[in-house]
């Protein structure tokens, strides 16, 4: 490709100007030694993110969707109009460490045989976050709930493990969208993200395809940086959960078939049922109690509509939020 650009960088934002704007200071404070553009994708914000971002940082593309397409539809966007050699896709409440960037163009590089790097994610106190794994299956994302759950209460054995198992390189299934680092040419071989993912599992589906053209997925320790997670969807929490089971659903159905599809609804539906009663139990102890009832509310809700999506026609590219 003739471009005097080595490395673009793809920035969705969606009403969190805060958190965008310290992603975008910090790639600038921290910035890579080669050419590089920053594109950010205003995905249907209602305030004024981008009047904003474009004030302070004039030098980053502003592209407006009009409406929220969902984050691999707004990516792929990005992807269109960059003219990197390397194409980063990071997420808006991120923030990128000292040399990142460098080292991740320097790891592609290197390597001729990787199409894809993650570097390794930290939470805002510092911990190590599980931002790689296998390809899903279900006692891999059994696995994975268990992990997450050990590090989310700070379990020091589960954290050490991981650090120490995970340290330096190692080649892996696939690595977190949130901070994703891919070669221009292999996404010319792969495709972009899958429109059909509107949030979720796009980036294990991309890593998937990129390993079935032959390309290697890496996982470095050696960069790293601080992710705060979730900053979008705790705006929109019960529509964002269901997304994510909407998205399961088409994964399962991508690449196992619908035996996989009845065995994960199959197990959607007995864990909701059981959850639906229990917290049916719950909401009317607190409503004698007189206590407050919202989170439970929420809860059943959530129950609801996964019991109803589980029965419900599978539907194509997700809607706006």
């Amino acid at each position: 490709m003739n471009s005097t650009i080595i490395l673009s960088i793809i920035v969705v934002n969606f009403e969190t100007p805060e958190y965008t704007l310290g992603c975008l200071r910090s790639v600038f404070a921290h910035a890579p030694a080669c050419s590089f553009e920053v594109i950010l994708i205003d995905n249907g914000s209602r305030d004024d993110s981008l009047l904003r971002i474009r004030e302070e940082i004039p030098q980053v593309i502003g592209i407006e969707t009009g409406e929220n397409i969902g984050f691999s539809r707004a990516n792929n966007l990005g992807i269109s109009n960059a003219r990197g050699e390397f194409i980063l896709l990071l997420n808006s409440d991120t923030l990128v460490l000292d040399k990142s960037l460098d080292r991740m163009v320097e790891y592609l590089f290197a390597d001729p045989k990787v199409g894809a790097v993650g570097p390794k994610q930290v939470d805002a106190e510092g911990r190590l976050q599980l931002s790689w794994g296998v390809f899903p299956t279900f006692f891999s994302e059994l696995l994975r709930k268990v992990l997450h759950y050990r590090l989310s209460i700070n379990d020091f054995k589960v954290r050490e493990y991981l650090e120490g198992k995970f340290s330096g390189q190692a080649r892996v299934d696939w690595v977190s969208g949130s901070c994703l680092m891919m070669r221009r040419s292999v996404l010319n071989q792969t495709g972009f993200l899958d429109p059909h993912f509107f949030m979720y599992f796009e980036d294990i589906d991309l890593c998937r395809r990129i390993q079935d053209k032959g390309w290697q997925v890496h996982f470095s320790s050696d960069m790293s940086i601080l992710h705060y997670g979730g900053v979008s969807a705790k705006k929109n929490l019960l529509k964002v959960l269901v997304e994510y089971r909407h998205s399961q659903i088409y994964f399962a159905r991508k690449y196992y078939g619908l035996s996989g599809v009845f065995a994960l609804k199959l197990f959607l539906f007995i864990k909701y049922s059981i959850y639906f009663v229990r917290w049916t139990v719950a909401y009317m102890v607190f409503l004698l109690a007189g206590g407050d009832k919202k989170s439970i509310f929420i809860k059943l809700l959530l129950c609801k509509k996964t019991i109803e999506l589980i029965f419900s026609p599978e539907r194509p590219v997700r809607q706006s939020l």
